[in-house]
């Protein structure tokens, strides 16, 4: 039987129940297991829809490599570096052939782990030659909580997750829900939610007329469930974000962060195409930071990636000018290396508090 398009089964699920929240509509276009973008389509490097840290230049792995060798100094025995959002796993291709010639001995007692929700990514991360083979989760619910010696590390996790998305009016915070006009999907203004109103009150956020933003419920919920995961070690996320003050902030993004990319491009109405093309919403680091230390993290630095990887001396990973020149998109103050941060995060380890 040939599945009925996930556009067509949108507009059905609306016509039964109304208008939807965007959380619920981005969730069927990133995720559904029929014709979710994440499942099937994404394009991701040069030439595809949009291109991450790892797939700029193998430095970036590089650089995160060396960061965690360091830690791995202080531990004895087996140490694991556990990666969420794994995709076809390049980047743990790329780090565990820096740690074994930054470290050989630190490779013979490293483990990975990847979890990856799309099958068809695990299929190719299952294809790779990884060494050591990774083991491959579906989800963070199959990590145990207190299982993780080392780093559970991120890149582009939560701004990826379903957001919800409100608009400030006269009478306060409303929800921007999806809907059907003539076939075609539009915002329907409807009430907030309680737990959409609870997450901008705790934030401090007054948004004003006609100023929207997201809301994203999954991420904080998701990073506390990675922190119970930890025994010891980091945790060490790269995302696109901004602390509250700055996301919300009605002059800076009077639109908020809501994004479609596409061949390489971004910009576009997020409601047209659901599954063809990649969306994404800016990451409130005040939330997951406070998630994290919910589950007993100690908050140790938030910085620019920029910043980051020129402390762990990225460019010494380099071998031609041409390498030079990708590995200063990851670091260009006017691209990656601003509008990307790293939050690092840890439990039973030595380490001072740096900030934005």
């Amino acid at each position: 039987m040939t599945p009925t398009p996930l556009a067509e089964r949108l507009r059905e699920r609306i016509a039964r129940e109304g208008p939807i929240s965007f959380a619920d509509f981005m969730r069927a276009a990133l995720y559904d297991p029929e014709e979710g973008y994440y499942q099937r389509r994404s394009a991701l490097g040069e030439g595809g829809d949009f291109v991450t840290s790892p797939h700029v230049s193998p430095a970036f792995a590089g650089a995160v490599a060396r960061m965690f060798a360091l830690d791995a100094m202080s531990w004895e025995g087996e140490v694991e570096l556990v990666e969420a959002a794994a995709g076809s796993g390049r980047f743990l291709e790329d780090f565990a052939g820096w740690i074994a010639r930054l470290d050989p001995g630190l490779h013979g007692r490293l483990r990975l782990t990847a979890i990856e929700e799309a099958a068809a990514r695990r299929e190719e991360l299952s294809r790779r030659p990884i060494l050591p083979k990774p083991r491959v989760l579906a989800s963070a619910s199959e990590l145990p909580e207190g299982s993780v010696r080392g780093w559970i590390f991120s890149n582009e996790l939560y701004d990826a997750l379903p957001t919800h998305r409100v608009v400030g009016s006269e009478s306060g915070p409303q929800e921007l829900r999806v809907g059907v006009a003539g076939g075609r999907f539009v915002w329907v203004e409807a009430p907030i939610g309680d737990a959409v109103a609870r997450a901008l009150a705790g934030a401090g956020v007054s948004l004003e007329p006609g100023q929207r933003g997201e809301v994203c419920l999954e991420a904080p919920e998701l990073h506390g469930r990675l922190a119970r995961s930890l025994s010891e070690g980091r945790l060490v996320a790269f995302d696109y974000g901004h602390p509250a003050r700055i996301l919300y902030h009605p002059l800076a993004r009077p639109a908020g962060t809501l994004a479609v990319h596409s061949l390489g491009r971004r910009g576009g109405d997020p409601l047209d195409e659901p599954g063809e093309v990649d969306l994404t919403a800016h990451v409130n680091w005040d939330a997951l930071m406070t998630a994290g230390e919910a589950a007993g993290l100690r908050t140790d630095r938030l910085q620019r990636q920029g910043m980051v990887l020129t402390e762990a001396g990225v460019f010494d990973f380099a071998t031609t000018d041409a390498e030079k020149w990708r590995i200063f998109r990851l670091v260009d103050p006017n691209g990656m290396g601003e509008e990307i941060s790293a939050l690092f995060q840890s439990k039973g380890m030595a380490g001072g508090a740096t900030a934005l």
